[in-house]
């Protein structure tokens, strides 16, 4: 082979290699890019996902605050309700002329009438906690309910002594236990109120 024919030859080949060189450099740059696009759109796509997670968090975490805080008013209510119903019983003294002993004893029953109906409002916002969740908020609010059932009957026989002229300061006693112990199950319920939306805040990210 002549040198001229040789040097053509090389110029080939290196024109070549080059050429190769160049697609090869460009397919890696190309390729880069497409894994790079795959990992931003992959890296938007998680983001996206978290984000739509975070706002079902919240949505659920506000609607459940709601309704833990609408069962807690309607329990203080029929609560309050039984307590200025003992409040006119244990005002009542068997020195105590007739007309105003019958007046309060009045007062007494329509307080216990009034909280029988915020009661029954009650049961239905017990509901809501039921289909809002979680389980043991369930538990909670039954129990708190459940202890206002010896809160009216401590009244009722209460005011059925008074009725019959029988009252003692027994009544007046048990009625008090009867309304400090329900008192204590709403503040067990309320204490697992605040852990149940804390918990589930700490997991909601800040938008």
């Amino acid at each position: 082979m002549d040198a001229g024919t040789a040097g053509l030859l090389g110029g080939v080949i290196g024109a070549a290699v080059g050429a190769v060189g160049a697609t090869a450099s460009a397919w890696i740059t190309g390729r880069k890019a497409e894994q790079q696009a795959k990992i931003q759109s992959e890296t938007q796509l998680g983001q996206a996902r978290l984000q739509i997670d975070a706002d079902r968090d919240r949505a659920l975490n506000d609607s459940r605050k709601s309704a833990y805080l609408a069962f807690a008013e309607g329990w203080s209510q029929v609560h309050r309700a039984l307590g200025d119903a003992a409040l006119k019983l244990g005002g009542i003294a068997a020195s105590d002329p007739p007309e105003e002993r019958e007046e309060r004893r009045q007062a007494a029953r329509r307080l216990w009438n009034e909280a029988r109906v915020l009661n029954e409002h009650l049961s239905r916002l017990m509901h809501v906690i039921f289909v809002e969740g979680p389980f043991p908020m369930a538990n909670g609010a039954q129990a708190a309910t459940g202890a206002l059932v010896d809160d009216f009957g401590a009244v009722i026989d209460w005011l059925h002594a008074v009725d019959n002229g029988t009252e003692t300061p027994q009544h007046g006693a048990e009625q008090q236990a009867a309304h400090g112990k329900a008192y204590s199950k709403l503040l067990e319920f309320l204490y697992a109120a605040s852990d149940a939306t804390a918990l589930d805040q700490a997991n909601i990210p800040n938008p």
